[in-house]
């Protein structure tokens, strides 16, 4: 369970993403998923990373709960 610290760091760094791509409406785009632990920072397929969690168990929490989300999405989407 992510305590507060964890959702915290999260929301810093999707809102400081969402600043750098002021023009886009979604800080994560489809091609960053899926999403990777690597230590204590979140990163993209391509590499980028994406946000950096107190520690490596919070950055895997993140990244899987990132996922399960986007592929619930792809799910709801294309069920008829």
């Amino acid at each position: 369970m992510l305590g507060s610290n964890g959702v915290q760091c999260l929301r810093r760094a999707v809102k400081a993403r969402s600043l750098e791509r002021s023009g886009e409406s979604s800080p994560l785009r489809l091609e960053d998923f899926p999403l990777q632990a690597r230590g204590r920072d979140i990163v993209t397929e391509q590499g980028v990373v994406v946000a950096t969690a107190a520690d490596p168990l919070i950055s895997e929490e993140i990244a899987r709960r990132l996922n399960n989300g986007y592929w619930s999405e792809q799910e709801d989407q294309w069920a008829f």
